[in-house]
């Protein structure tokens, strides 16, 4: 076999031995706590009717990034930006049920949509939002929250 040859077959798997170890987002995998640093908009109270529901486990592959979050179960996936640490998520599901104001509701849809950025291995702060959409329901059970955030995992925070 020519040596021409045999670089031509040695390219691509040193291409895809080179590419993988050189992944630039440091953030690390495992469950997250989210806590707000401050909330915009939450007519319906629906972070203290949840708080305990606020938290997920978080995947990150390549610059691939899934969220599998408490609240409604969800899961969100999204990238990291091309650029830095940045990374946005988002979830949506169809035809959920919650409680919003004291009240069961039959939600059309439900989705939520998160923008980070990492600040160390171990945590990432953000801006979420989440909407639950209704039209044929009360109109008590549409609403909103909007928050700055910041998520921790398993309580180690930056140095």
């Amino acid at each position: 076999m020519s040596t021409v040859r045999r670089f031509r077959l040695l390219l691509p798997a040193l291409l895809v031995s080179a590419m993988s170890g050189c992944l630039p987002f440091n953030q690390d995998g495992g469950e997250y706590e989210f806590t707000p640093v401050e909330i915009f908009r939450d007519e319906c109270g629906l972070f203290p009717a949840n708080q305990g529901q606020f938290h997920g486990a978080l995947q990150v592959t390549g610059r691939v990034v899934r969220l599998d979050f408490g609240l409604l179960d969800m899961q969100l996936i999204g990238y990291f930006l091309a650029e830095g640490d940045d990374f946005a998520i988002d979830g949506t599901i169809v035809n959920a049920s919650a409680r919003v104001r004291g009240q069961e509701c039959l939600l059309d849809e439900a989705n939520i949509h998160i923008d980070a950025t990492t600040t160390c291995a171990t945590r990432f702060d953000g801006v979420m939002r989440v909407r639950y959409e209704t039209t044929q329901r009360p109109a008590e059970c549409a609403c909103e929250l909007w928050m700055r955030f910041e998520a921790v995992k398993e309580a180690k925070r930056c140095e």
